[in-house]
């Protein structure tokens, strides 16, 4: 009788264990456009601004940090389908803000991304940084 119930403990562990499909875990990417400010004595890292990239809901954000008038962006990029795909998001109303911007990206794949800061809508773009994240 022993062994029976055993027999089926492990009949039902291996079912169970068959049954599950691992969870796509995604990759959740961060970076800064920052420039160096150089004085007399030693330099100062300023941040104007910060891009992230999360994962689960496929949302890449811009936010500005610094008061100088410039508007923060984080665009991001992937192939799918065949095709590239880009998008921004865009944080263009001063210090404190955040512009965000979702898409739904295929499971698994690669996004990259670049933020930058830049003076009005059709500045050039400053201090750009690349990172990268998977849907």
């Amino acid at each position: 009788m022993a062994k029976q119930a055993l027999t089926a403990a492990a009949l039902t562990v291996t079912t169970v264990a068959l049954s599950t499909t691992a969870a796509w875990a995604g990759t959740n990417g961060h970076a800064y456009t920052d420039f160096e400010d150089c004085g007399v004595l030693s330099c100062t890292t300023i941040e104007a601004g910060e891009g992230f990239f999360t994962a689960n809901g496929d949302q890449w954000k811009a936010c500005d940090l610094l008061s100088d008038g410039d508007r923060v962006i984080v665009e991001a990029r992937w192939v799918s389908g065949g095709a590239t795909h880009i998008y921004s998001a865009t944080a263009a109303n001063g210090t404190g803000t955040c512009g965000t911007y979702t898409k739904d990206i295929p499971e698994g794949v690669t996004v990259n991304l670049k933020v930058w800061h830049q003076n009005g809508a059709s500045g050039t773009p400053k201090d750009v940084t690349s990172f990268k994240g998977v849907a």
